[in-house]
């Protein structure tokens, strides 16, 4: 397995997991994932977007995107990390995250945040896992389906 920065050619691998995350109904508020590459990562870190790839077949992604415009927050991101299903339990997560995190470190990132609904028992390990700590419950955050959804919000510090 190889992590490597995302490529305009990926973008159908990745929205494909994508979908299949939206599909939980437990991973985002999205309903569908953009059309486009270009639209999709309008929000994202780029030096902070990476695949995990065996065989030219993406096993998962993982994202940074700044939670502010404001300097006073210019080295705090928010990680997305979807995994495909097929490949999930194969440390691809792990693997995304670790690059992930050293790498931030480098581009001058000091906290990565991590929201994610109270129901999604998963992914509430992985960043516990990871050293990230909760920091509270964002009730009645978002609607989906038009039933109101309760977010975790954890961070991680590095400094």
């Amino acid at each position: 397995m190889k992590i490597r920065g995302i490529a305009s050619e990926d973008w159908q691998q990745v929205k494909t997991i994508y979908q299949l995350g939206i599909n939980t109904g437990i991973a985002t508020f999205e309903t569908a994932p953009p059309e486009t590459y270009n639209d999709w990562i309008t929000k994202l870190d780029l030096d902070n977007t990476f695949v995990a790839e065996e065989n030219s077949l993406i096993l998962g992604w993982v994202t940074l995107s700044k939670v502010s415009n404001r300097c006073v927050y210019e080295g705090v991101g928010e990680i997305s990390i979807y995994i495909h299903p097929d490949h999930k339990r194969k440390k691809v997560g792990a693997r995304l995250y670790s690059h992930l995190e050293e790498n931030a470190k480098e581009k001058g990132y000091w906290t990565i945040q991590a929201q994610l609904f109270t129901e999604n028992a998963a992914s509430k390990s992985f960043f516990e896992n990871r050293g990230f700590r909760q920091v509270g419950i964002r009730e009645k955050i978002g609607k989906l389906d038009n039933e109101w959804i309760d977010n975790y919000l954890y961070e991680k510090h590095f400094n």
